[in-house]
């Protein structure tokens, strides 16, 4: 029950928050906001389309069914904490270069609002 709640909460903070990043995109036009909004959209959209396939792959290996390089080399804690830590360095550095260029437009004076 209190799962539930909660899951619900998150996609309604996830869909407003997304939604207005994206009213900000169109609203000013910025490139920093807009590879921050394609950067948060087309990661939980990949992630979304390839959690099925990576969750088959991590439960065989689970249950010992895989045996290759990957699992000889590696546990399977090691694994998931390496990729996560990937996955995130990549998040990361896009939102890096999005917010550098929101800062390069505000410095240009793109965020001023105009005096009534």
């Amino acid at each position: 029950m209190l799962s539930g709640i909660l899951y619900g909460l998150n996609i309604i903070v996830w869909l407003v928050f997304v939604g207005l990043l994206g009213f900000l995109c169109i609203r000013t036009r910025s490139k920093g906001l807009i590879v921050m909004f394609a950067t948060y959209v087309g990661f939980m959209i990949v992630e979304a389309i390839f959690q099925p396939f990576f969750q088959q792959y991590i439960d065989r290996w689970a249950g010992g069914k895989v045996d290759n390089w990957l699992t000889e080399s590696m546990t399977l804690g090691s694994f998931l904490m390496i990729f996560e830590m990937i996955k995130r360095f990549f998040y990361m550095s896009l939102n890096l270069i999005g917010l550098f260029l929101v800062y390069k437009e505000w410095r240009q004076g793109k965020f001023n609002q105009p005096l009534v």
